[in-house]
């Protein structure tokens, strides 16, 4: 009887997180995943980098002098606090969205 009634209850949570998942999207409310974001923010901060070194002696010399290099790192850590205010987690920021 125990393991009936075990049974029976795990059946009726499943099916109760089932149609609350159901309601949800028949509703237009569901969850997007964004991820790679944090590969992305990487990529673009060491294509500006490649860019300015890959420019002349002049061009580098002149950045140097501007502390771009320091600029980009400020950013790119600005960058990087806001989207871990915002919920990332292990390279992918999860969304609410409603249609």
């Amino acid at each position: 009887m125990q393991i009936f009634l075990g049974a029976l209850i795990g059946a009726l949570i499943d099916a109760a997180g089932s149609l609350v998942g159901r309601v949800l999207l028949s509703l237009g409310i569901g969850y997007a995943v964004y991820s790679g974001v944090d590969a992305s923010v990487m990529f673009a901060r060491d294509a500006v980098l490649a860019r300015i070194s890959a420019s002349g002696a002049q061009t580098v010399a002149a950045a140097s002098a501007l502390k771009i290099g320091t600029c980009i790192s400020i950013l790119t850590s600005a960058l990087t606090a806001r989207l871990a205010m915002n919920g990332l987690q292990n390279g992918s920021i999860k969304k609410m969205v409603m249609k």
